[in-house]
């Protein structure tokens, strides 16, 4: 896998101005969100450092990228060959966005075509360096290899070594302004995958070093990022987010991520909120793991090790108490805690989630096998 370069910093623009140089880049393609790019002080940051260059600049409109945006979004783009790199300011979205672009900039078949092929090899990235500017502390989308699109409401991930960043820039000041609603969905986003990649049944001593410094930070920091805004917590949750990013390139997300996504798509519940909801409840689950239900091959000892682990990062002992803690860390930031209180009512409700919520790949990576029987009872259980 490529190198990357990652700095966090204050003075990261600088950072930005002096790799632009280093890569002879003039043609610049720039992505960002709609609002918050102004809102966040990036565009004021940003235009010194882009002044003397050729900038098309590109804005995505949704929050969680499409098929089609991503299509209309390569249409707009002419003379692709006279670009030099690629700048993405923003969120998860919009840096999966910037990823998707580069990986078919020039690469037949589209995108469409691609989601419907099991053929990776087809994928050939442009050969443009990628600066991703994250404004929010939750997806780690800047320290991974995958994109995330959807298509007919359904999640997709396009993978590949070349997608990963070139150059990673976290300026914890720009995560001041995102609202909060936002920055509690990202923020749980982060800590949840710090948890799920150091149960994951592809974790190694390197993931889980970096997944165990996410956890604590953004346990530790999460409250104060969220809700006072204060300068060193917003520094520490960005490293957080980026640690976690780095471990879910090795060891990719699990069951609560796959089975998250019909809740955004069906029931407008953000990304990072569904995931804190779900990791609570498969903190209890996994707990639970024996030897006939193991997925990981070091065996249920081991999980629970592990998941002990987890406990005692979160101040607890038991995954009972693990939940109940994760829990209330969710309505600590705001958000709501109840499914049915966001919509998830009906026993039709918790069928479409199921339908549409089992990757079979994601749900394989966690250390418990769960079926749809299993499923069911997690859900309605939460109330």
């Amino acid at each position: 896998m490529p190198e990357q370069q990652h700095y966090q910093g204050d003075d990261g623009w600088a950072k930005i101005a002096e790799y632009l140089d280093a890569v002879s880049a003039r043609n610049i393609l720039l992505v960002t969100g709609n609002s918050t790019y102004r809102a966040s002080g990036a565009e004021q940051s940003l235009e010194p450092v882009l002044r003397e260059k050729e900038v098309t600049h590109l804005t995505c409109f949704h929050t969680n990228p499409r098929v089609e945006d991503v299509s209309q979004l390569l249409n707009q783009i002419d003379n692709k060959e006279s670009y030099q790199a690629i700048i993405a300011v923003g969120g998860g979205s919009v840096i999966d966005t910037a990823k998707l672009l580069k990986a078919f900039w020039i690469n037949p078949p589209s995108l469409d075509e691609y989601l419907g092929s099991e053929d990776i090899r087809e994928l050939r990235p442009a050969a443009l360096p990628l600066i991703a500017i994250p404004s929010t502390a939750g997806s780690g989308s800047e320290a991974t290899r995958f994109a995330v699109v959807y298509k007919n409401k359904k999640k997709y991930s396009v993978e590949h070594d070349d997608l990963l960043p070139n150059f990673s820039v976290v300026i914890p000041p720009l995560l001041a302004s995102v609202p909060q609603h936002v920055a509690a969905s990202s923020g749980m986003d982060a800590l949840c995958q710090g948890i799920e990649s150091y149960w994951s049944i592809h974790s190694t001593d390197e993931s889980r070093k970096l997944a165990a410094e996410a956890i604590t930070l953004a346990w530790n920091w999460i409250e104060k990022a969220v809700n006072d805004r204060s300068s060193e917590a917003l520094n520490h949750m960005a490293k957080a987010s980026y640690l976690a990013g780095c471990a879910i390139n090795i060891t990719k997300t699990t069951a609560p991520h796959a089975v998250s996504y019909p809740m955004t798509s069906y029931f407008g519940i953000t990304h990072g909120h569904a995931v804190g909801l779900l990791t609570a409840r498969f903190l209890t689950f996994n707990e639970g793991v024996t030897e006939e239900d193991c997925l990981d091959a070091r065996g249920p000892e081991w999980v629970k090790k592990r998941l002990h682990e987890i406990n005692i990062k979160l101040g607890v002992i038991t995954g009972d108490q693990a939940s109940d803690t994760l829990s209330k860390k969710v309505t600590s930031l705001g958000l709501e805690a109840s499914f049915s209180q966001l919509g998830i009512k009906t026993q039709d409700d918790i069928e479409l989630i199921i339908e549409n919520g089992f990757d079979p790949e994601r749900v394989k990576n966690n250390p418990r096998a769960i079926n749809a029987s299993s499923m069911r009872r997690l859900i309605s259980s939460w109330g």
